[in-house]
């Protein structure tokens, strides 16, 4: 009986305090996209450009990332403190709490992206992509080492090309000067 009962407060301890992370990232990501969102209105616009101009598309990514972190803050408020029901507490695979690693990718691919951030001006866009993208399959499990070396660099090389000849945007040169 006593085991039963420890069950049952070490699952609701777990819905507690997945509930607090999850409002604690939508806080964070609310905070975020407000900064960037204000950012936004820094963007200048030369004089006779079309009605968008350049911060037509950075207003509509921040604003509907906005929107879905307030979402996701709704749903975390909402969602409930305890188990819905008083029964044992179901075994895991990941076995929650200090030993779960369900935290590892996302805060793993957060720091890829900063350190992206980084790089990309003095590698380059070609080298700090294809670098991120190969960094994140491993990050995300993936163990074949030729078949993401090779998608990362003929994605990064399809984008670049994309970019710089057919929507004529300069992408960062870096060590390469392309």
């Amino acid at each position: 009986m006593s085991e039963q009962v420890e069950q049952v407060r070490t699952a609701d301890v777990e819905v507690e305090a997945s509930r607090l992370v999850r409002i604690i990232a939508a806080v964070v990501l609310i905070v975020l996209s407000a900064t960037f969102l204000v950012g936004v209105f820094d963007i200048r616009s030369p004089k006779g450009l079309d009605p968008q101009g350049p911060r037509f598309f950075p207003l509509l990514v921040t604003s509907a990332w906005l929107l879905l972190s307030i979402g996701y803050l709704v749903e975390g408020l909402r969602a409930p403190r305890r188990t819905p029901e008083a029964g044992p507490a179901e075994p895991t695979e990941t076995g929650g709490g200090i030993a779960d690693r369900s935290w590892f990718e996302p805060v793993a691919i957060s720091a890829l992206l900063v350190l992206y951030a980084f790089l990309v001006v003095p590698l380059g866009y070609l080298i700090a992509t294809a670098l991120l993208f190969f960094a994140a399959a491993r990050v995300l499990g993936s163990r074949q080492v030729a078949r993401d070396i090779v998608v990362a660099v003929v994605l990064s090389v399809v984008v670049y090309i994309a970019f710089t000849q057919f929507l004529d945007i300069s992408l960062p040169e870096g060590v390469l000067g392309l």
